[in-house]
């Protein structure tokens, strides 16, 4: 089931991250699309602004306050 609750949150990722799609570097900015449970995890789907659309696990991103995001 996906969890859109937090859709369009803004999010970075806390160190670099490596996708099937390619590696998303430390502090890579991306919007938040929906949550999932796949498999018994949890998976985070993030449209990056780098132009990769992945999902990561949750503690490689910090979903920040809407004061961060506007700064």
């Amino acid at each position: 089931m996906m969890d859109r609750s937090r859709s369009g949150a803004r999010c970075r990722t806390l160190r670099q991250v490596n996708t099937l799609k390619g590696i998303l570097p430390r502090d890579t900015y991306g919007t938040l699309c929906y949550e999932m449970d796949n498999l018994g995890r949890r998976l985070v789907v993030v449209d990056w602004d780098n132009g990769l659309g992945v999902p990561v696990f949750p503690y490689e991103i910090e979903v920040m306050e809407q004061e961060q995001a506007q700064v």
